[in-house]
C-alpha cells in the first residue's frame, strides 16, 4: 500500500508540475545542425537562414505562452562533429526539436544519434536512401528526396527524347554518390541502355582529365554525373578542355543546380542538364515569394537546398501548433507522424512506402522532381513539358562550336 501510494504522490507531482506556470513559461527550444563554416558552407548557410525566414515570415514566436528560442549547433559538414553537436543539443541545450542536415554523411551520424536519444529530428537535405530506409520512431524526412529518387522526371525524359543507347556514369565515392548511382544503374539497365563507363572518383581531385578522357574515347551519348559543388565545376571545366562532346550531359542535382555552378564554370555551364527538386517557378504556393525575398534579403539566388529549409521550418511549425499540450519531444513526434501539409516544395506527406528498386521507407513523403538545362548560364525548367520555362536544347553543339 505504502509503494501505490507513494506511486501516486509522485504522478500527482508530475502532473502538478507539468502544468504550473513555471513548466508553461519554458521555452520551446529548436536545436539547428547544419555546417556554416568549412567546405559545405555555402549550402549550410543557405539552410539556416532559410529555417529562420521560415518562422520569421510565418510570424510564430510562442506557442502556448511558451517562448521559442534556437540553438544552433555548427557540424562542419564533418560527421563526428555532427554527431557531436547532436549530443550536446539534446543532452546539454534540452532542445525538443531538431532540424538539420546537409550532407549525407553527416545526417546518417546526426539522426542515428537523436533516435538513440529521443529527440524528433527533421531532415533537410541529407538524401543517402538508407536514412529513411529504418523504421525509425524519431526521425522525419521533412523536405528532403532519397536519392533513388533524384531522377524521378529524368526517365521519362530518356524514353521520351534522348533515347540513349550507350552512358557513362561517374560519381563521387560518398554515401550520396554511391546511392545515387546504385538507382541510375538500375535505371539504364531496365532500359537495356548500357552502361559503357560506370566509375566512382575521389571527391575533391585536382584534375579528372584521365577519367574525362577515359569517357571520352567511350563515345557515349549521354554522360551522367553525381558531384557537389566543387567537383561540378571542375568537371565541366575541363569537360570543355578537351572536348569532350556528347548530345547531353546530365547532373544528378547537388552541385549542378547551385548559381556558385554558372559563377565559377563560366560558359562551360551551358547546356549542361540537370535533375532538381524544386524551381522557384513551380506551383506551390509561396515558392516565388520565398525566392525573391531571400535573394533580396541576401544578394543570392536560393536552389532547392534553401527551399528545404524553408519547408522544414514549415513543418515543423506545423506539428508545434498541432502538438498536444503540454509540448514535449514526445507530442512533437507524434504530430510530426500526422504531417501532411502543402509546403515550397509541395506537398510533405510522413509515411511508409516502398518502390519499385526495392527500397522500404518510414516517414518519407512522396518526392517531385525537373530536369533543367543550363542555358546562357541561367538555369532552365526543360522537363516535364507542363513546368517547361524553355525548349530543351538538343542534341547539345560540340565545344567547338559554342
Amino acid at each position: 500500500m505504502a509503494k501505490v501510494r507513494i506511486a501516486w504522490v509522485i504522478g500527482f507531482v508530475l502532473v502538478v508540475a507539468l502544468s504550473s506556470p513555471a513548466f508553461s513559461q519554458e521555452p520551446i527550444r529548436i536545436g539547428i545542425n547544419l555546417p556554416v563554416t568549412g567546405p559545405v558552407a555555402k549550402f549550410g548557410v543557405m539552410d539556416y537562414n532559410s529555417v529562420i525566414m521560415g518562422f520569421e515570415d510565418l510570424g510564430l514566436k510562442k506557442i502556448d505562452g511558451r517562448e521559442i528560442v534556437f540553438v544552433s549547433e555548427d557540424n562542419r559538414g564533418d560527421p563526428p562533429t555532427a554527431k557531436s553537436a547532436e549530443e550536446k543539443l539534446i543532452s546539454k541545450d534540452k532542445v525538443d526539436l531538431i532540424i538539420g542536415g546537409y550532407t549525407s554523411a553527416e545526417t546518417v551520424a546526426m539522426t542515428g544519434t537523436a533516435e538513440d536519444l529521443g529527440c524528433p529530428h527533421i531532415i533537410v537535405n541529407g538524401s543517402a536512401d538508407k536514412i529513411t530506409e529504418k523504421p525509425n520512431k524519431w526521425i522525419f524526412s521533412g523536405p528532403r528526396v532519397p536519392a533513388a529518387h533524384y531522377g524521378g522526371a529524368l526517365w521519362s525524359l530518356v524514353d521520351e527524347v534522348i533515347k540513349p543507347k550507350k552512358v557513362a556514369l561517374y560519381y563521387e565515392n560518398t554515401d550520396f554518390g554511391t546511392s545515387s548511382a546504385k538507382a541510375l544503374r538500375e535505371g539504364f539497365k531496365e532500359r537495356g541502355i548500357k552502361l559503357v563507363f560506370d566509375q566512382p572518383y575521389e571527391s575533391g581531385a585536382v584534375t579528372f582529365k584521365p577519367m574525362l578522357s577515359q569517357v571520352k574515347r567511350e563515345k557515349p551519348d549521354m554522360v551522367m554525373a553525381v558531384s557537389y559543388l566543387t567537383d561540378a565545376i571542375l568537371l565541366a571545366k575541363q569537360s570543355a578542355e578537351i572536348r569532350l562532346n556528347v548530345p547531353i550531359y546530365m547532373g544528378y542535382a547537388a552541385g549542378y543546380t547551385m548559381p556558385e555552378f554558372a559563377d565559377n564554370a563560366g560558359k562551360d555551364v551551358n547546356y549542361i542538364c540537370t535533375t532538381t527538386n524544386w524551381d522557384p517557378n513551380a506551383p506551390w504556393p509561396g515558392a516565388k515569394k520565398y525566392y525573391e525575398a531571400y535573394l533580396k534579403k541576401y544578394n543570392v539566388k536560393a536552389d532547392y537546398h534553401g527551399a528545404q529549409g524553408y519547408a522544414a521550418a514549415q513543418v515543423a511549425i506545423d506539428a508545434l501548433k498541432r502538438a498536444k499540450k503540454p509540448i514535449t519531444r514526445d507530442s512533437i513526434r507524434e504530430a510530426l507522424t500526422k504531417t501532411n501539409l502543402m509546403t515550397v516544395m509541395g506537398k510533405i506527406e510522413h509515411k511508409e512506402w516502398k518502390d519499385k528498386l526495392g527500397h522500404h521507407y518510414y516517414n518519407q513523403g512522396l518526392p517531385l522532381t525537373y530536369v533543367m538545362q543550363w542555358q546562357n548560364k541561367e538555369l532552365k525548367v526543360v522537363w516535364p513539358l507542363d513546368a517547361k520555362t524553355a525548349n530543351l536544347i538538343f542534341p547539345a553543339p560540340p565545344h567547338e562550336k559554342r
